[in-house]
């Protein structure tokens, strides 16, 4: 997977460890193992991921925070339908929209977002 760095080291190092716990979900999704557990750990780390990011926005007062949380929530609320689902919608819900998903919002507002927070010197801590 192609993902871009972005101007803000810490949120490298987020997306970096979220695309590591990716790899074991998809191997396991791959494959006829068990994947529930991975998913709930993708799901746990996605929403620590985006909590990490929204608390850097508000804390800074980043000018576009509404419609990045609200990119956010849609993506979290199609990862909870995921536990109901069959593994063969999983499958297809991560290769033909999450990881395009990804990619693209990484490089867009994940880009102008971590390019702010290096602009003004932002730190990660809270």
């Amino acid at each position: 997977m192609n993902i871009k760095k972005v101007a803000f080291e810490p949120m490298n190092k987020v997306h970096e460890q979220e695309l590591k716990i990716l790899e074991k979900l998809l191997q396991k999704l791959n494959s006829s193992q068990d994947y529930k557990k991975e998913l709930e750990e993708f799901i746990k780390d996605v929403e620590n991921h985006f909590s990490f990011e929204e608390k850097l926005m508000e804390k800074y007062d980043f000018f576009a925070k509404i419609p990045h949380k609200m990119e956010h929530d849609k993506i979290l609320n199609e990862l909870y339908q995921l536990k109901n689902l069959p593994r063969e919608k999983v499958k297809e819900y991560f290769n033909n929209h999450f990881l395009e998903w990804l990619e693209n919002h990484i490089a867009t507002i994940d880009t102008v977002t971590a390019g702010f927070l290096n602009m003004i010197g932002a730190k990660d801590e809270f």
